[in-house]
């Protein structure tokens, strides 16, 4: 079951991320073909563009 779902704002993991790249929206969800959810990916939308990164290079974003 993926973790994220399409309009959940997630936030890039890791010490190399680009401060414009950072935060985003998820706009596609692509399931592993052999049913492992850290391997799910994830279409986000930061706005000037548009990039697909693991589960596991990802966080959401509190609402609050």
């Amino acid at each position: 079951m993926p973790l994220f779902k399409v309009g959940d704002r997630v936030e890039r993991i890791g010490p190399l991320v680009p401060i414009w790249m950072k935060v985003g929206i998820v706009t596609k969800v692509i399931p592993n073909e052999h049913d492992m959810a850290w391997a799910t990916q994830y279409q986000v939308d930061f706005g000037e563009m548009k990039e697909t990164f693991y589960q596991t290079e990802l966080r959401l974003v509190s609402s609050g």
